[in-house]
């Protein structure tokens, strides 16, 4: 086995937790948004948007950071600072992460509107856990396995779904045909607990595996006598000079969604438009749309995580051949994937939102914001996994600057164009793609210019767009020649998913027949190639 198609291997079995988390996540959003309406969706996309700022300021990079730093350690064979890395970084995240929660918790009323304030405070407390569970994340990643980072993402996803649900259930009983606003709120409120009570349990989950494998990743024999230590004050300073660029980077990266919401809500307020109705369009893009298009980049996330120790232990043993095939493996795979889910999305926007949600008020929009920002799907997905291999080279500072510059260009067009035009919570959509792009960008002319790595365009982008929109043609005719037949939505949208990645598989096998090479990025498709040209040469 290749070492890049480890990592893909790897990567997928992150690639499909986090899509089974993010199915898992729009089925109990669904019920969720059916209680507490599109208001109570915005209330908590308010709160929860701030959480995630605070969280990634705090604790978010830390799986990243200690993944780059052990499986460097690891490499060079110096074990025992290693041990020396995971009692820092204990340290780091009880100190950093501890105190951002209970400064949240009692800034909550001055950030957010009244009524996203229980929301917000019910979070504070799941930005000390994340952080702790960040550690043993990065720890068992950075010894190149995602099996237990996979089923501790999924753990946590199930109980978040069951506990919110429960949760908003209770707590919205006594304001029903009372008060729309508290109903709002309060389920919001439930909703929240639930992702607390998802990161405790996966917690839990990654404190036993810790404690029951470590001895077999780490192991006492394998420390050397003669092998160089780091004094404490050097692990933290290298801690620091790692983690504070890959966050202040992440932050950038991530900071355009609590950005848009600000600005949003005053633009729309200086238009004279109604509070709730603007709530609850935000609460239609953030709670749906976005949604949505978190379920296809949760690969490349999973990409990223998954080539950062290998890329970084090639990089630090200078072997610059091995991180280029490294790199190549993990772009070719995540086009060949979000490329299709991009175009199939926007094909099908109207009968997956009548599915997930259907709100009669809000549906029409709901497609649009679907079909106009399916693009944002592989925009991100390119733009998150460039990240993660600038970081594993090294440059940490590239994706913050590329960030922060694309913010900044991204601040003026966002504001001039929600304050000069009627056009709303669209302009967010159009923002959404057109950052994502710009980083794109900017992060593969840095890759060019760090390692000398030039993506190959035909085979990477353009094949793969060819084959989806042909993909795209089939499923709506199946969709619609079924729903004309039946007059359901379900069960012709099922089918029509099916057959059209049925199709995309057998059109990429035949695009890609002469150079299989790019189809053996992805796991078990060298067995099924070599049985199907067997069986063509009989």
């Amino acid at each position: 086995m290749s070492r890049s198609n480890s990592i893909v291997k790897q990567a997928s079995i992150l690639a499909l937790a986090g899509i089974l988390v993010r199915i898992i996540g729009l089925l109990y959003r669904s019920p969720l948004t059916a209680m507490i309406l599109d208001e109570g969706n915005g209330y908590y996309s308010t709160a929860y948007n701030i959480y995630a700022l605070v969280l990634l300021i705090s604790s978010y990079s830390i799986p990243t950071a200690i993944s780059k730093l052990i499986s460097e350690k690891i490499a060079l064979h110096e074990y025992k600072n290693v041990k020396r890395i995971l009692k820092c970084i204990f340290i780091y995240v009880c100190a950093i992460a501890g105190s951002a929660a209970i400064l949240l918790f009692i800034l909550a009323p001055f950030i957010v509107d009244v009524n996203a304030v229980p929301a917000l405070r019910v979070l504070c407390p799941t930005i000390f856990l994340s952080g702790l569970l960040g550690v043993f994340r990065g720890y068992f990643q950075a010894h190149k396995t995602t099996v237990y980072t996979s089923v501790s993402q999924i753990i946590e996803q199930i109980f978040n779904a069951v506990v919110a649900l429960l949760a908003a259930y209770i707590f919205i009983q006594p304001y029903i045909g009372v008060d729309a606003t508290k109903v709002g709120s309060f389920g919001a409120a439930g909703s929240a607990l639930g992702t607390g009570a998802g990161v405790l349990v996966g917690l839990v989950y990654m404190i036993f595996m810790y404690l029951k494998k470590k001895n077999t990743f780490v192991e006492e024999s394998d420390e050397e006598v003669n092998e160089h230590v780091d004094s404490y004050q050097d692990i933290f300073r290298m801690i620091m000079h790692i983690i504070a660029p890959i966050i202040l980077a992440t932050c950038v990266y991530n900071l355009v969604t609590t950005i848009d919401m600000y600005i949003f809500y005053f633009a729309q307020s200086f238009h004279h438009i109604d509070k709730i109705a603007y709530i609850s369009n935000y609460g239609v893009y953030a709670g749906k749309y976005i949604v949505l298009q978190n379920v296809p980049v949760a690969l490349a996330s999973a990409m990223s995580t998954a080539s950062i120790p290998s890329i970084s232990s090639a990089w630090a043993l200078e072997n610059v051949k091995e991180a280029k095939e490294h790199i190549t493996s993990g772009l070719s795979v995540t086009m060949m994937i979000l490329i299709p889910a991009a175009i199939g999305m926007a094909a099908l926007a109207y009968p997956i939102m009548g599915v997930l949600f259907p709100q009669k008020a809000t549906i029409m929009m709901a497609t649009k914001l679907l079909i106009f920002g399916s693009p944002a799907i592989v925009f991100y997905g390119l733009s998150t996994l460039t990240n993660g291999i600038l970081q594993a080279l090294g440059e940490v500072n590239v994706p913050l600057r590329n960030a922060a510059f694309s913010l900044v260009c991204h601040i003026v067009i966002i504001a001039i164009l929600l304050f000069i035009t009627p056009l709303g919570v669209y302009v967010l959509v159009f923002g959404n793609c057109t950052y994502a792009f710009q980083v794109c960008y900017l992060n593969q002319k840095a890759l060019r210019k760090k390692i000398g790595y030039k993506q190959e365009i035909k085979r990477t982008y353009v094949l793969p767009l060819i084959a989806s929109s042909i993909m795209a043609v089939a499923v709506l005719g199946i969709y619609y020649g079924l729903f004309t037949l039946t007059h359901r939505v379900f069960l012709p949208l099922i089918l029509s998913v099916v057959v059209g990645v049925m199709v995309y598989f057998v059109l990429i096998m035949y695009i890609y027949w002469e150079h299989p090479t790019y189809l053996f990025e992805i796991p078990y498709t060298r067995t099924l190639y070599y049985k199907i040209k067997r069986k063509l040469n009989k």
